[in-house]
């Protein structure tokens, strides 16, 4: 937490009047300022900024407060933020309580100079953002950086009195502390709402297999709900009332420097409900701006359909097959051309949903309707009509075929019985596919009491079985970060093995042959209440 007397202590240095200057034009009137009310439509100033007060009151709406709410309310920041906000205006060093992160955001801070540093010494990453088009303003303002070699790395953190645990605990060291995150690698500092950095991901230029690496999640960071450059983007998207949102760091560094700075990007995660949250406090319209590879068009279908479930306006914009947004920059071509004919989400589902399908084909158009469907019965009623209605015209159908149900069709009431622990680990792995790899080796799903088929469908990326989505749509089912979800696999499989030991001690088995697993079972129980998770072994 920020101390108190640290936030009177920048009170005192903020001058109202500097900082709503940055968001609208005032204009003096005697001892006061007034401008046009940046909180709801007006034609003639109703919006008056005391500096002898340091409060400003809005005549029209009633808005009022001082320097921090406004921040809090033009932003949709919340408290802490907007204070860390204004510091970093004022270059206010904020004192934390031992609970707080101005520790850890100070290391991040030394480790991303340290970063930076590294890119003007070595010519060859240099010049590889150089030759991506990248100029040296835009490096500058994203702040990018190099990571050297592990032995470079290391030698900085001794240098600096760099504590390990703490560079562990926040990502930049593996967590055994044994390497760097990012090594030989360019670097991009991820930013929170307020302007502090959380975290990192970095790009191979020596023909790494992992081409994008992130920072794993931490206390202060989680990937699932963050969005890259959205700490530049955030003032602009509140103001145009749009958000681009793109794959990658590229991406949202190119369409930025072309003068599109309400770009940002999810990090090396599709778009989850997790990030929902923040783009509806934005209020803004969302167009999906991804690669035009089958990938791209894959995840922007998901998007979609996730957007588009949830009532966010907008739409999908495509380039030419093989092209990125950053290429597209880089190329020079004139982007409002794309951006024009951008698809609206209802019929971007519909149009790619039936081209995965030849519907001059009997069979495969019954298929392109049973997969819409699906889809359809997972919508509000009040989104229903709309989608019937232009779902019909494409397939040149009755409207009545698309609204009859099958006997096995789920329905996304929320009724269905469904186990709230092995649900969560569900929802968290179909959110984040990432996680498989890491999970897989200590949970199979005989694990599971009641959901055993539908973990075995995630293992399998059988992500649009309809089987899934009693679990992922309901509100009530939580997606998990990866402490909690290891949380939560532990607080599952003691009980499991528990009852193993329990069938195990009537068995039948050879007297040695029930000791040897006993002996392991019981190694694998202490080691759960020890808070490590154990590889699965089927033969016990």
């Amino acid at each position: 937490m920020i101390k108190p007397e640290s936030i009177e202590n920048l009170k005192s240095i903020i001058d109202i009047v500097d900082v709503i200057g940055n968001y609208v034009q005032l204009k003096k009137q005697g001892s006061n300022y007034t401008a046009l009310c940046p909180f709801h439509s007006e034609k003639t100033p109703s919006f008056v900024v005391s500096p002898a007060k340091q409060i400003y009151h809005c005549f029209g709406c009633g808005a009022s407060g001082d320097a921090i709410k406004f921040v809090m309310d033009v932003e949709k920041l919340s408290y802490p933020e907007a204070i860390e906000k204004l510091a970093n205006l004022y270059n206010f060093k904020l004192e934390y309580t031992k609970s707080g992160s101005n520790i850890r955001a100070d290391i991040l801070e030394k480790v991303n100079a340290f970063y930076i540093q590294e890119l003007y010494k070595n010519k060859f990453a240099y010049d590889y953002l150089k030759q991506r088009g990248i100029n040296d303003s835009t490096i500058e303002k994203f702040a990018l950086g190099y990571a050297p070699d592990s032995m470079k790395q290391f030698q900085f953190f001794k240098n600096a009195n760099l504590n390990i645990n703490e560079l562990k605990a926040l990502g930049v060291l593996s967590e055994n502390g044994e390497y760097p995150r990012l090594i030989e690698r360019i670097t991009f500092p991820i930013f929170s709402a307020s302007g502090k950095i959380i975290a990192m991901g970095g790009r191979t230029i020596t023909n790494h297999p992992a081409k994008y690496i992130n920072f794993t999640n931490t206390k202060i960071f989680n990937k699932s709900k963050t969005f890259y450059g959205l700490n530049f983007a955030r003032e602009h998207i509140l103001r145009k009332k749009e958000a681009i949102i793109v794959e990658g760091y590229m991406d949202v560094i190119m369409l930025h420097q072309a003068g599109y700075n309400t770009a940002i990007a999810t990090l090396g995660t599709a778009l989850t409900p997790d990030h929902l949250p923040q783009l509806q406090k934005l209020g803004a319209k969302i167009l999906l701006s991804y690669d035009s590879d089958s990938a791209g068009i894959n995840a922007a279908l998901k998007a979609s359909k996730l957007l588009f479930r949830s009532f966010f306006e907008g739409g999908v914009i495509l380039f030419p097959e093989g092209l990125d947004p950053a290429d597209v920059v880089k190329s020079g071509n004139d982007l409002n051309e794309y951006f024009k004919n951008q698809i609206p989400f209802l019929e971007f589902i519909i149009e790619y949903t039936i081209k995965k399908y030849d519907i001059k084909n009997p069979l495969q158009k019954k298929q392109a309707l049973d997969e819409l469907k699906e889809y359809i019965f997972t919508l509000p009623e009040i989104l229903q009509e709309s989608f019937v209605n232009k779902a019909a015209q494409y397939l040149q159908i009755s409207p009545k075929l698309l609204l009859i149900r099958r006997s096995n069709q789920p329905q996304a009431t929320g009724n269905k019985k469904i186990e709230i622990a092995e649900a969560s680990i569900i929802k968290t792995l179909y959110e984040n596919p990432h996680l498989m790899d890491e999970i897989v080796e200590y949970l199979s799903p005989d694990m599971f009491k009641t959901h055993r088929h539908e973990l075995s469908l995630v293992y399998q990326e059988k992500f649009d079985d309809p089987a899934l989505l009693d679990i992922v749509l309901r509100e009530d089912v939580l997606c998990l970060n990866m402490e909690a979800l290891k949380k939560q696999i532990i607080k599952l499989l003691i009980p499991y093995y528990q009852q193993k030991v329990l069938e195990l001690k009537t068995s039948n088995l050879p007297t040695d042959e029930k000791m040897h697993k006993l002996k392991i079972l019981n190694y694998k129980i202490l080691q759960l209440k020890k808070g490590e998770l154990v590889e699965s072994d089927s033969t016990i």
